[in-house]
Order: C-alpha cells, then sequence, then structure tokens
C-alpha cells in the first residue's frame, strides 16, 4: 500500500474520529484511548495500524444481540459488533 494513501486515510478519516471519540483518562480513568467509534470505520483504522511504524493497538469490539446473533457475555465478535473501542497493547 502506498504510503500517500495511508498519510491521506489518517489525515481526512483516523484523525478526526479520534479526536471526536478520544476519552479522559483524567476524568473516566478510562484505559482506552478512544472507544464508541462507528464499526463502519474499523477498515480505515486498521490500514493506518498496520504500518510498521505505528504504535502497537489492540480492538475490543462492541454490540449488542440482535436478530440471529446472540452476543455472549463477556465479549462480541466483530461480525455482530455495533461500535469498537482502541486500547494500547
Amino acid at each position: 500500500m502506498k504510503t500517500g494513501r495511508r498519510k491521506k486515510v489518517f489525515e481526512r478519516i483516523v484523525n478526526p474520529l479520534l479526536l471526536k471519540y478520544l476519552t479522559s483518562k483524567v476524568t473516566d480513568k478510562e484505559e482506552s484511548i478512544a472507544k464508541g467509534i462507528p464499526i463502519k470505520y474499523l477498515k480505515y483504522f486498521k490500514e493506518v495500524s498496520n504500518h510498521k511504524n505505528a504504535k502497537k493497538i489492540r480492538y475490543r469490539y462492541r454490540g449488542k444481540s440482535k436478530l440471529g446473533y446472540d452476543r455472549p457475555y463477556a465479549y462480541c465478535h466483530m461480525n455482530g459488533a455495533d461500535t469498537f473501542a482502541i486500547y494500547y497493547r
């Protein structure tokens, strides 16, 4: 993948979303970097974070049970998720 495309994706999509869904470590005492990001943007985040110089991050998927998907109590599968959160590894 070209670096120019990755840079454009970061500047136009990923960075504004990070700023919008950023969590506050002081007020929320939250471990995540950002949470509540709609799942439709996951491919852009993965595209940017796959770079060798990127920080190692972990994605956690969040969602509710739906018709055809009975969510396990402890976690959510990517295919059944509505949103996701980003954590440092």
